[in-house]
């Protein structure tokens, strides 16, 4: 186990450092699934009390990412595929209102900068750089988040997204993403909405959102199970 260092953020207390700190680790994998935090060692590896450790693994329990293991600490929880679905498809619907949205309010100037994000993925696509392609269609659908001109749903999207971004990279070592295809996704997506088709747009990315990971089920059941 490899935990990050605090923050220096100074508008932070002590036990949201600590949040931060072991969430990006378990994020990041550094911290895998099934793993235990035990509050006394993960104080004495920061040089700190236990009572912002502990307040931390309270935070982190909330919103999903650990259960309680008694007062010794924490267990990194294990999502099962079930739940992974779940998440995907709530994530779907809600993609979708955002491509619903962006039709309302993007400007010429967004609708070019979209255009350029894809742009962008497919030189990476082009040059075998897959890794940066991923995360030109994650710019891209951050982008429209924003310009939907609703935080509220965003921070909702970036929550849920987290939660499956856990287990992407381990469905990656199992199966090689299909990247172009993602790419003629949200292509097809920026097309329905210049064209000012909510319909498409939507029907297009909840699609998106979800066919990667139906596709790849049994790897999940392979990872996960």
């Amino acid at each position: 186990m490899t935990l990050p260092p605090l923050s220096d953020n100074e508008s932070h207390t002590l036990t949201e450092k600590v949040f931060d700190a072991l969430k990006e680790a378990i994020l990041s994998m550094d911290i895998k699934p099934r793993e235990h935090l035990i509050i006394g060692d993960v104080a004495k590896h920061y040089g700190i009390s236990r009572t912002p450790v502990r307040e931390a693994l309270i935070m982190l329990e909330q919103e999903g990412w650990v259960e309680s293991d008694g007062r010794r600490g924490a267990q990194v929880t294990t999502p099962s595929v079930k739940t992974i679905m779940e998440l995907i498809e709530i994530q779907g619907v809600l993609e979708g209102y955002v491509a619903r949205k962006a039709i309302e309010r993007m400007t010429a100037a967004d609708l070019e900068r979209a255009e350029a994000i894809l742009n962008d993925a497919d030189e990476a696509i082009k040059a075998g750089n897959e890794q940066r392609s991923r995360e030109l269609g994650g710019d891209f659908h951050k982008f429209l988040a924003e310009r939907a001109g609703n935080r509220r749903l965003l921070k909702i999207i970036k929550s849920i997204e987290e939660q499956v971004d856990r287990i992407r990279p381990l469905i990656w070592r199992h199966g090689a993403a299909p990247v172009e295809q993602s790419a003629q996704h949200h292509r097809a997506i920026l097309n329905a909405i210049i064209a000012g088709d909510a319909a498409k747009a939507t029907e297009i990315m909840f699609h998106h959102t979800v066919w990667f990971e139906e596709e790849l089920a049994a790897k999940l059941e392979q990872v996960l199970g």
